[in-house]
């Protein structure tokens, strides 16, 4: 989140800085008694402004490298039953604060940080020998080791889950474990069914960590994948005796036969509690592996979480199985279609529906399938979408069923950059070519976040306050990898910095065969810091067609790994666009053969807006010819024009007179060199305010005069303008070479309906046709679908300029 943003916001809810609670690694610990031997990290507030933001985590990362070179230690001695009672209270407290009303006790601000050096464990359990706390040390990741411990105390969760675990031995220590699957938002009755006391678990390569205060270590867990659920009949606690007892006291009585695992899995299933139903599926597949019933059971429920590959893999098992009732078969069959729908095999999925169909003729539920398979299909080979149709969907719900499309593009080293990667014409293209159509890996919206709680995401790569959708994402990005194991390398082969190792050259890996889901015992190895480092460099801000009232403290975040290849350009030769979660990229000019493609990370008018939006692609200094240029007009230009550009967004201009927006056209025009090119996107900007003012006067002479002033201010955007047209309705007055790419084609369309209205206004039809023509070009060439796309993305400036169903008439 913008650094200003989360000021206001925090001042609209009437927080103090005393309402935010720091909670980077979960436990509030008591002062030691001892004086501490090292420096207390800074402080973080939610009110702190951009700059403040910055020089704190340039403090926060300072104090880091600082308590790293602090040597590992034994742990002090913990009192169990203190420690025990402390966490008990917290869960207390939590639950408490749940009773309350929201609106009379605020809503609670958490932060965590992001983007410092963690291990993750890449050693499958097997090859790791045992640990206990006795032999761990303070500020250190134990590699070659394991640690088992089990559950004594309930869980609490803000940002991490928070427990007490004791070894083996009887010793206990905190845990907080990070980034587990379900658990971003889930209530603390799901946590007591995931980890309820006495669970046993086995952490691979653990990592104590120093306390941000007091003397309590935590054993911090940042990988879900490097905990292990440790079943009773596991071969990790052959001769393992608990000096505390066989049994946790306040453990639950769990189920102890396949049946009652399954019907277990039912009542949650029943409950829609997805998760927590393949758990208990899962746990009776420990107990019985060749439970068929119980297995396609989790297969459906794999569906409703998307981890399509778990359940292709499970559904394929127990579809090989022999002597399998009809009425399983046909069941399985059908979700081992869905799996493959939701894994992108259409032409599989429609096998198996065909197959389905053949055995039940009379059933209505193959149809609707076979034609969404085959849609899919056709958009996948074709590129050919209903745009109109998407567009009216995406208002309703933002996550479309499309397929993906790749065009004449590929993926190539690029020895301009370094040897970097980026993404190069196969064949000449031509201007409005369709080149990807892109469904996130993941995407997180202003609908997905928390309604009790804000987390704050402070990113140690960017030096940013991230936005409040980011943290939502990487919580879907876990979730989708640990259900899909298959899909690691769709994400692990982007580009992580240079603190990583580099991608391969070539993108996007192949798809590989379905693969087993285990929740006890992932087969997959996620890298937390990695991955942190791919958001980092890789995500978009997508904003949507279809939705125009973005609030700026809950912008869009999505990891679109294809579409992230492309490398930036303010001046860009093609474009990308978002329906719903879909990403759209066109040519904006004919490329030939070869030619690396480009897309605008940003479109904003000044100079230091851009850098600022870059900056948050990791990009410290763009080199493209527009920014040269802005860079030759010198900082105190720069500077006086983005002090301008503020005014534009601050809304001042709204009541401002006709002089006055003459004078503030004058002041921008001011801060361009003489010699400047006619490429000024701030001073189009300034040239449509001065417009838009002529035109609220009615007077003829002015409408006229607002006429050329948005004529000038398309030509600093980059359009070919006409002079005075020639009066021929079919001629278009914008030149169809190419598309601009300062600005998004938004702006330039808006100001050509008002164009158009305003020869209306003037009772010249014959010349607000061409306008409108100009307008609908833009758009399709822009985004596609036609006229039924742009009746649909500009009917409400349409219906404000009264000109929509003169539109509807005349295109």
């Amino acid at each position: 989140m913008d650094s200003n943003s989360l000021s206001e916001l925090t001042r609209q809810l009437h927080l103090s800085p005393d309402n935010s609670r720091a909670q980077q690694d979960g436990f509030p610990t008591p002062p030691g008694n001892g004086p501490p031997r090292r420096r207390a990290p800074p402080q973080f507030h939610p009110g702190m402004t951009e700059e403040e933001t910055v020089q704190y985590i340039k403090a926060y990362k300072a104090w880091f490298e600082e308590d790293r070179q602090i040597p590992p230690e034994p742990a002090p001695p913990i009192d169990p039953s203190s420690l025990i009672s402390e966490q008990v209270d917290r869960r207390a407290a939590l639950e408490e604060a749940g009773r309350r009303d929201r609106a009379a006790s605020g809503i609670p601000i958490f932060t965590t940080i992001v983007g410092f050096a963690k291990h993750s464990s890449a050693t499958p359990i097997e090859g790791l020998e045992p640990v206990t706390f006795a032999g761990m040390l303070v500020r250190h990741a134990h590699v070659g080791k394991y640690l088992l411990c089990r559950i004594v105390a309930p869980c609490s969760r803000i940002v991490a889950i928070q427990t007490v675990v004791e070894d083996i031995d009887g010793r206990v220590h905190d845990l907080s474990i990070y980034n587990f699957p379900a658990t971003f938002d889930c209530s603390l009755k799901h946590l007591d069914a995931l980890f309820p006391i006495g669970t046993v678990l086995a952490i691979r390569e653990p990592t104590f960590k120093a306390p941000m205060q007091g003397i309590r270590p935590i054993v911090r867990v940042d990988t879900p994948t490097d905990l292990v659920f440790v079943v009773p009949s596991s071969p990790l606690l052959r001769r393992v005796t608990w000096t505390t007892g066989p049994a946790v006291p306040r453990s639950p009585t769990e189920p102890a036969t396949l049946d009652a695992w399954r019907q277990r899995g039912n009542t949650y299933f029943s409950s829609h509690q997805w998760f927590l139903a393949a758990w208990a599926y899962s746990r009776g597949l420990v107990i019985d592996p060749q439970a068929a019933v119980i297995r396609s059971n989790r297969a459906e429920v794999y569906l409703r979480l998307k981890y399509y590959s778990g359940a292709a893999y499970d559904t394929q098992r127990v579809l090989s199985a022999k002597g399998l009732p009809d009425a399983l078969s046909d069941k399985t069959i059908f979700r081992l279609a869905k799996a493959q729908y939701g894994r992108g095999e259409y032409a599989e999925a429609e096998k198996n529906i065909a197959r389905w169909h053949a055995r039940h003729p009379e059933d209505l539920a193959a149809a609707p399938w076979i034609a969404r398979c085959r849609a899919r299909r056709a958009e996948r080979h074709t590129g050919q979408y209903d745009w109109a149709s998407l567009f009216r969907k995406a208002a309703k719900d933002i996550r479309l069923d499309v397929a993906d499309y790749m065009g004449p593009i590929e993926v190539s080293q690029m020895t301009n950059r370094g040897g970097g990667r980026g993404v190069v014409a196969k064949r000449a293209i031509h201007t409005g070519e369709l080149l990807l159509v892109a469904k996130p890996f993941a995407s997180a919206y202003a609908a997905d976040l928390p309604q009790d709680k804000i987390v704050i995401t402070l990113d140690l790569i960017s030096n940013i306050s991230k936005e409040r959708t980011d943290a939502v994402l990487m919580a879907a990005i876990i979730e989708k990898l640990y259900g899909n194991p298959d899909l690691r390398d769709q994400v692990y082969h982007l580009y992580a910095g240079p603190d990583h190792p580099s991608p391969p050259g070539s993108y996007p890996p192949p798809l590989g065969p379905a693969v087993a889901v285990d929740p006890f015992s992932p087969s997959i190895d996620i890298d937390i810091a990695q991955l942190e480092a791919i958001c980092t460099y890789n995500n978009f801000c997508p904003l949507r067609l279809e939705d125009k009232h973005i609030a700026q403290e809950a912008k869009p975040t999505g990891l679109y790994p294809l579409a992230s290849l492309f490398n930036h350009s303010c001046v860009a030769n093609a474009i990308w666009y978002c329906i719903g979660d879909v990403m759209i990229i066109r040519a904006a000019e004919p490329i030939p053969a070869g030619t690396e493609i480009t897309i605008p990370y940003s479109v904003e008018e000044s100079y230091f807006a851009r850098q600022s939006v870059l900056k948050k692609h990791m990009l410290e200094h763009c080199t493209c010819w527009l920014c040269e240029e802005d860079r030759k007009d010198g900082d105190e230009h720069l500077q006086r024009r983005q002090e301008l550009n503020e005014r534009v967004l601050s809304r001042q201009l709204l009541p401002a007179s006709l002089l006055e927006a003459q004078q503030f056209e004058e002041d921008v025009r001011k801060t361009f060199a003489s010699t400047r090119g006619p490429i000024r996107p701030m001073h189009a900007l300034a040239l449509h305010i001065v417009a838009e003012k002529q035109r609220t006067s009615g007077d003829p002479r002015l409408l006229k005069e607002s006429l050329q002033a948005d004529m000038d201010a398309l030509r600093c955007l980059g359009f070919d303008v006409a002079e005075e047209s020639s009066g021929s309705q079919n001629e278009l007055p914008i030149g169809t070479d190419r598309i601009p790419t300062v600005t998004s084609f938004l702006e330039p369309s808006g100001m050509m309906l008002r164009m158009a209205c305003t020869y209306l206004n003037l009772h010249e039809q014959a010349k607000a046709v061409p306008w409108l023509r100009a307008a609908l070009w833009l758009t399709d060439t822009s985004v596609g679908g036609g006229k039924d796309l742009f009746m649909l993305v500009h009917e409400d400036a349409l219906e404000q300029l009264g000109i929509h169903e003169f539109a509807a008439q005349v295109l």
